[in-house]
């Protein structure tokens, strides 16, 4: 075999070989990141002060409405998970202000990157 085939034999198959682990990868990435629509309970938790001092529950109330209502991020603890709660493309804060410090159960896509946890298209379930 002449040396310039066995080059180009070689370049070829290093390429398919690479496009096929690009697609392999991509793939994989694309299945972890599809999620189905889940009911989850728990406690409606303003971010801000959950994250930066653990405040949470009734006696935290009054807090988390002041900063829900003023554009805080919001948050559903359930256990041991905490979650990021947005609703279309958009805030939900309005509808959950009045839902400060309690449990409640919200419907939405479920996501997770990085060990961040999101809910999205978020909607309180009755």
């Amino acid at each position: 075999m002449k040396k310039a085939t066995i080059i180009k034999t070689s370049v070829v198959t290093l390429a398919l070989g690479a496009g096929l682990a690009v697609a392999t990868f991509s793939f994989a990435a694309n299945e972890k990141n599809e999620a189905a629509t889940e009911t989850i309970q728990g406690e409606v938790v303003d971010l801000m002060c959950y994250l930066d001092h653990g405040a949470m529950g009734p006696k935290h109330r009054g807090c988390a409405t002041i900063c829900i209502r003023s554009g805080g991020p919001v948050g559903l603890l359930s256990g041991d998970k905490l979650y990021l709660v947005v609703g279309d493309h958009k805030p939900i804060n309005e509808e959950l202000v009045s839902k400060a410090a309690e449990t409640i159960r919200i419907k939405g896509k479920v996501v997770e990157r990085n060990g961040m946890r999101m809910i999205e298209n978020a909607e309180i379930v009755k």
